[in-house]
């Protein structure tokens, strides 16, 4: 609609006493974006200044469960919604303005027809979003297969996939490709990929990996990187994981699901050199010969840190005594530490272990410079917790 009878119908719905429809058409889409696809679409019925003002709205939000799909839905009852699910969403994005680029494109489905999804998925790619969330559910990560993301991905800032397969060419795709992608978060998916290079990625969360098809190790380049999060690998990388950030890194969550049993401990510790200037550092699941100084190569100087949190560490057959100059070491190691907390680590016997856990700890509390600690919280298996 050309601006100037737009603004004459605004003025004209202003004087008839809908103020609501007098606002200009950048308000109204940034109302639209929080609504749902189908309740967008039926704000066309209000009255003629909204009749095509969800074809040109910046945001697409489509959910399985608007039509009551969920993943116990089955049978009968999952092939009659499904098919009002597939008219409504195939319309939305068929008489949607191809003219205007996206700011957001999400999309919640099961893969119940991979053909439908996969059209769904690459048409609202055409409309080149900053912001694309794709997320299958009730899937094991390898049977929607992602398709390739073409030059749509110019605009792509973050991108959220969850429950797919991606395929060898993800990789360059994201690095060549999606030169302004600064969030990607992937979650429950199959990876046919073994590196990760951008230079604009400032948070990566690769959550739930279920299956490495490269069965090699993994890397990770981002010179930019804020925040990384890697968490229940399922023994998929058991030739480690390399990250090469710079001093930008602010906080790194790893967590290794298996005790760090397919993880090697040159891997463990290997990835502890990676991350030796993070100033927030939490680490789960690691394994005491990892921390300890007479172990493998010299452990590293957390010069930057701040904030260590261990979650179900030390969980191996060593004694206490090495359990304890595990985690001393880090303490020795870490200058500018400021709160330690650990949680379910070591031991499950918490009523007898924790006091002489508490001792160690202040003990090294005079080995560090004075006040370098001011928080330590003790979260333990069985649920009692303390802090000095």
């Amino acid at each position: 609609m050309p601006p100037a009878r737009s603004a004459k119908r605004a003025s004209a719905e202003s004087l008839s006493g809908d103020r609501l429809s007098a606002l200009p058409d950048g308000v109204l889409h940034t109302i639209l974006s929080f609504l749902p696809a189908p309740e967008a679409v039926r704000t066309s019925a209000l009255s003629r200044r909204w009749r095509h003002l969800w074809r040109t709205a910046p945001c697409i939000k489509i959910d399985m469960r608007e039509f009551g799909i969920t993943l116990v839905t089955s049978g009968g009852d999952l092939s009659e919604k499904w098919r009002k699910f597939e008219d409504f969403t195939t319309s939305l994005l068929l008489f949607r303005s191809g003219t205007i680029s996206l700011d957001r494109f999400r999309l919640d489905a099961r893969p119940h027809c991979l053909r439908v999804v996969d059209r769904w998925v690459r048409r609202g790619l055409m409309y080149c979003p900053q912001v694309l969330e794709v997320l299958m559910w009730g899937t094991s990560g390898g049977v929607f297969r992602f398709p390739h993301l073409g030059a749509s991905s110019c605009r792509l800032k973050r991108l959220h996939l969850h429950g797919v397969h991606l395929d060898s060419d993800f990789a360059e795709q994201i690095q060549s490709g999606c030169l302004m992608l600064e969030e990607l978060e992937l979650k429950i998916c199959t990876l046919g990929f073994q590196e990760i290079t951008s230079r604009s990625l400032k948070r990566l969360i690769i959550d739930t990996t279920l299956r490495n098809l490269t069965g090699g190790h993994f890397v990770i380049t981002a010179p930019c990187l804020l925040y990384l999060r890697i968490r229940d690998l399922f023994g998929c990388y058991p030739n480690g994981i390399f990250v090469h950030v710079t001093d930008s890194l602010v906080k790194a969550i790893i967590s290794l699901s298996d005790q760090g049993k397919t993880f090697s401990l040159g891997n463990q510790r290997r990835l502890l050199v990676d991350l030796c200037n993070v100033p927030n550092l939490e680490l789960g699941g690691f394994q005491t010969k990892a921390m300890l100084i007479g172990e493998l190569d010299k452990f590293p100087i957390f010069r930057n840190m701040q904030t260590l949190k261990l979650i179900d560490c030390f969980h191996d057959n060593h004694d206490l005594y090495d359990k304890l100059e595990a985690l001393g070491t880090f303490l020795q190691n870490a200058p500018c530490l400021k709160k330690l907390t650990l949680q379910g680590c070591m031991v499950l016997d918490y009523l007898l272990i924790s006091v002489r856990c508490i001792s160690f700890i202040m003990t090294c509390l005079t080995i560090l410079h004075e006040s370098c600690i001011i928080a330590i919280s003790l979260r333990w298996i069985l649920g009692w917790r303390g802090r000095l």
